[in-house]
């Protein structure tokens, strides 16, 4: 029996070893990688919960546990500040994917109404919260599979079939999603949120944003914003103001005195365990604000 027991355990090691080690800048991107990936892989979230991939940087401990990954996830479209860095450390040791790069991008116009502190200042800007569409999540899986694939090509039937079920619930979720807000009138779809994270979900599902602070959370928004907020807030007669977890809704707040316009329950934008849970969330959550 002890013979048995070890060999048990060598061939257990010997299992482990032989699966594609991943190391995620986000707890969305290691959704993906397990998503696609199943068995087949072994995924190190350096970022862990709770955290801000705008200013997200990882310890040397997370890194020394990522050691060994074949393949680095990062959001892209100049999200990430480490990136760079994490770039220069991996050198050819492995393959660092900015998942992003093949979703087409939203700029920031001043003609817009997805902007940060003013149109003057932003024009131009990339909107690097992509993850907010399903259909870029759906390309997304795509590129996570094909990198697997060239990775470890052993596995490729395993990770297309995997993706294209996954790519499937996400059809799927975009499919309640919109069914869920066809209940909300047209004249009500204003997102009003902190931060400007939200652009792709609205250019999706077809509403208006308003952001009251900057691309980044850690933004404030300015006396002058928070006026043009304000008027822009009374004049598209909007029904809530949504905060977002982990956010400071100092701004919210003085919005909402000034307007009379109720505070809703907070969104996810920059992170989540996952795009369904956060969708499911953000939905339902919009809906039964807005409708």
């Amino acid at each position: 029996m002890k013979i048995l027991s070890l060999l048990l355990l060598i061939v257990s090691a010997m299992l482990c070893s032989a699966k594609t080690k991943v190391a995620t800048l986000s707890p969305l991107l290691a959704d993906l990688a397990r998503q696609v990936g199943g068995e087949h892989v072994t995924v190190i979230d350096l970022m862990g919960p709770n955290g801000d991939p705008h200013t997200f940087r990882p310890t040397p401990s997370k890194l020394t546990k990522a050691q060994g990954a074949t393949l680095y996830l990062a959001f892209g479209k100049n999200l990430e500040p480490f990136l760079p860095k994490l770039k220069s450390i991996v050198g050819n040791k492995a393959m660092v994917l900015e998942v992003g790069r093949d979703v087409p991008s939203l700029r920031i116009s001043g003609k817009s109404a997805v902007y940060a502190c003013c149109p003057k200042h932003v024009v131009g800007a990339l909107d690097p919260h992509w993850w907010h569409s399903i259909e870029a999540w759906r390309r997304a899986t795509t590129s996570v599979e094909k990198a697997l694939s060239k990775i470890d090509p052993a596995n490729a039937a395993s990770y297309k079939s995997r993706s294209s079920a996954y790519r499937r619930q996400l059809s799927g979720l975009k499919s309640w999603a919109k069914k869920e807000i066809a209940s909300i009138p047209r004249s009500q779809r204003h997102l009003a949120t902190a931060h400007a994270a939200f652009g792709y979900f609205c250019k999706e599902f077809g509403f208006k944003s308003i952001p009251v602070q900057g691309l980044n959370k850690e933004q404030s928004a300015s006396p002058q914003y928070i006026s043009e907020a304000i008027a822009t807030i009374k004049k598209n007669k909007v029904k809530a103001i949504f905060p977002e977890k982990g956010a400071n809704t100092k701004s919210l707040k003085t919005i909402s005195q000034s307007t009379g316009v109720k505070i809703a329950p907070a969104l996810y934008a920059d992170t989540a365990n996952s795009i369904i849970g956060m969708f499911q969330h953000n939905v339902t959550t919009i809906k039964n604000a807005l409708k």
